[in-house]
């Protein structure tokens, strides 16, 4: 219904306008609902795509400076129908609580309140009505019988193991620094979105992406929230060396800098005090002087 909704609107415009994206002049047929803004049907396709690849349910405008998401009825008409099953899917995901979760096989959405288990041994333990699947409700595994989930993930050398290895340049996979999933990365760049918790953290040395003004952030090099492969890798102890020098410069000098800005803005404020009322004065002296000769004239 969404998208025929929203083919309803196209037909109502259509121009030739600059793209926002690819910038080349292409007939457009509607500008984005959330920022007006406009972005050739090329470019909406591929981005909307990219997005669905990476599990988002809730897609933001393509424009940088809108802060707004694309309705659903603008992402459903430009997927194809294997990537629009996906974003029913993601999107069915992402309104679920925390009692609703999908079998690991076969995507199967399970409840944990249907089960209603009394045995505490066997409360998060789920087998699913679609694939007879047996699995954790708790940890999103198979079921570990006999061992905690904590035990479990501990155990599980192989798949840490799998993760570690470097093949095409980069790890199999990297664990998510907040709730220690296992994430693998097909395409793009180093800076990741956990689609379980929206943690943001780097793919090549799995840290939590951090800012903070001043100080920098994690691209940057000479930083203490930098990342240790952009910065001297081979060469840890030098690098925490010039980064900490680099630190403490910076929350020594700070105070320093406040301090003159402070002192700077006293000074103007006093100069601005004393010097108004003697200009005023003088101005109007210079008034009341001139009103008088010209006095004298008539």
């Amino acid at each position: 219904m969404a998208r025929w909704m929203y083919w309803d609107h196209v037909r109502e415009e259509g121009s030739v306008q600059n793209c926002r994206v690819c910038l080349e002049d292409k007939s457009i047929p509607t500008s984005l609902p959330c920022c007006r803004k406009s972005v050739c049907e090329e470019c909406l396709r591929l981005y909307v795509s990219s997005q669905v690849r990476v599990a988002k349910a809730l897609i933001s405008c393509p424009i940088p400076e809108c802060s707004g998401s694309l309705d659903e009825g603008v992402v459903v008409s430009h997927l194809a129908a294997e990537e629009l099953a996906k974003y029913r899917y993601f999107l069915e995901l992402s309104q679920l609580d925390s009692s609703t979760k999908p079998c690991p096989q076969c995507s199967e959405f399970t409840s944990l309140k249907s089960h209603g288990q009394n045995r505490s041994e066997h409360k998060y333990k789920i087998q699913c009505s679609s694939c007879q699947f047996v699995w954790c409700f708790k940890c999103h595994a198979p079921w570990h019988n006999g061992l905690k989930c904590r035990d479990y993930r501990k155990g599980d050398k192989l798949l840490r193991t799998w993760a570690s290895v470097i093949e095409h340049g980069q790890r199999n996979a990297q664990k998510c620094p907040e709730c220690k999933i296992h994430i693998q990365r097909t395409e793009g760049c180093d800076h990741m979105t956990c689609t379980q918790c929206n943690t943001n953290f780097c793919y090549r040395c799995g840290e939590r992406y951090r800012h903070l003004r001043f100080f920098g952030d994690h691209t940057s090099n000479l930083s203490v929230f930098g990342c240790k492969y952009r910065y001297l890798p081979d060469k840890p102890h030098l690098r925490r060396f010039i980064r900490g020098s680099v630190c403490a410069t910076k929350v020594l000098i700070a105070p320093v800098v406040v301090l003159l800005v402070v002192v700077l803005g006293a000074l103007a404020l006093v100069i601005g005090l004393v010097v108004f009322p003697v200009y005023y004065v003088c101005k109007r002296r210079k008034k009341q002087q001139r009103t008088r000769g010209a006095g004298r004239w008539i």
